[in-house]
């Protein structure tokens, strides 16, 4: 008898199969545990299938992503990759999981929840144009009301969903970081757009980002100098 051919990832995606990676230090707090990682990690759903795929950051930050998607895709299953990164707390909706059901609902290649950037001063979200007058970006202030499904340059990565196409187009490696040039993130977002991909925000997904911080005698609020 003739063997049959081997099935390919479409025809094995039965149903949405997302790969939920987390590059980490080996310490996390209770909350994020809690309330983030153990319904990721435990809790099963009816209409996709996940996977929870874990480094310990004992590499670069760039480093650790790469190598986690690479993992990912080792999995012929995986549709989605889900990065979540252990300083960002769900907020809105309260289940993560179904964060990623209103991030897989929307069909992007690219689709990121909402959280603040931990910068030394403002805390603007962690959303990003480019300077439309020179180099750099520009965070997002504020958007149209009523809208929640914003389009952006940049983007942090401590709650997005990406489709598997994107890594399998876009040549490796997918993020580097070569101080003190733009973090791994902001390299990946140059090229996600070198590729013809939009970067998208849903605002209706939203996260606590946990870090130190310091409460200056003035009142002012920072991040720690260094």
């Amino acid at each position: 008898m003739a063997w049959a051919e081997p099935e390919t990832p479409q025809q094995l995606a039965k149903i949405n199969h997302v790969k939920v990676c987390i590059p980490h230090c080996g310490s996390v707090s209770l909350e994020w545990a809690k309330h983030t990682f153990l319904p990721l990690d435990a809790m099963p759903q009816p209409d996709f299938e996940k996977q929870t795929l874990l480094m310990r950051g004992v590499k670069n930050l760039d480093t650790e992503r790469n190598e986690l998607v690479k993992e990912a895709l080792k999995d012929p299953r995986t549709t989605h990759i889900l990065f979540v990164d252990t300083d960002n707390i769900i907020e809105q909706p309260p289940d993560p999981n179904q964060a990623i059901r209103m991030l897989i609902a929307c069909d992007a290649p690219i689709g990121s929840g909402l959280y603040r950037a931990k910068q030394k001063v403002g805390f603007y979200y962690a959303t990003w144009i480019k300077n439309p007058q020179g180099e750099g970006y520009i965070p997002i202030q504020a958007w149209t009301e009523g809208a929640n499904w914003i389009r952006v340059d940049a983007i942090g990565l401590g709650f997005c969903l990406i489709k598997r196409e994107v890594f399998e187009k876009i040549p490796y490696p997918w993020f580097k970081w070569d101080k003190p040039s733009p973090s791994e993130d902001f390299y990946f977002c140059e090229l996600l757009r070198e590729h013809g991909y939009e970067i998208r925000v849903l605002t209706d997904v939203r996260l606590s980002h946990v870090g130190l911080l310091k409460v200056k005698s003035d009142g002012v609020v920072s991040t720690l100098d260094v």
